[in-house]
């Protein structure tokens, strides 16, 4: 039942975070900062929901790198969430992005030589954490330039989200399908009421 519990949670946390990587994308070109504020904090909480949901699935295939990933993405969703909620001033992008990234590209991959999702999800979830690096490295070497604002938009507005809902379905019908039991009608009918 707890692992219900958790995958349930995760599914629900994925598709928050899902939304609020959209919105914090049309909060880049809106100005209400308020939105881009409640949208990065949105990211973090959503993130600490959906790491050990996903962390879950691919434990028993690659517990070391699974471990190592999870808590780099961890260090990473922290970092982001004191620059938003604590005030902090990390400048670097490399720690939140950087860490996210390589989770996405490392989980996605043990989830496909693990068979734990399908191929295409797995090369999405790739894909994804791909361009999330080009964001930082094209910040890293020139801030805002072409290739970080295409790179952002694909990869962290429209192929992440994609992924986390993709993986918000599956972690909801894990235990949705497995749950139901094929019941005869006679069977309803001839137990007494309780």
């Amino acid at each position: 039942m707890e692992e219900k519990k958790l995958y349930h949670f995760g599914a629900w946390s994925a598709f928050v975070m899902a939304l609020m990587l959209i919105i914090n994308g049309i909060a880049t070109f809106i100005p209400p900062y308020w939105l881009f504020w409640v949208s990065r904090v949105g990211i973090v909480l959503g993130g600490f929901g959906v790491l050990p949901a996903v962390w879950r699935q691919v434990k028993e295939d690659e517990a070391g790198w699974s471990i190592w990933l999870t808590a780099l993405a961890f260090l990473g969703l922290s970092a982001e969430g004191l620059n938003y909620i604590g005030k902090a001033n990390i400048d670097s992008s490399w720690l939140p992005f950087g860490g996210l990234s390589a989770w996405a590209v490392g989980m996605n991959i043990i989830g496909i030589r693990a068979r734990c999702w399908p191929i295409g999800m797995g090369v999405l979830g790739i894909v994804s954490g791909l361009l999330l690096f080009a964001v930082v490295l094209a910040n890293t070497l020139v801030p805002n330039n072409i290739v970080n604002t295409l790179s952002a938009g694909l990869g962290a507005v429209v192929l992440y989200p994609a992924w986390l809902v993709w993986m918000g379905i599956r972690m909801l019908r894990r235990f949705s399908l497995s749950l139901i039991q094929p019941v005869q009608f006679s069977d309803v009918l001839l137990q007494p009421p309780t």
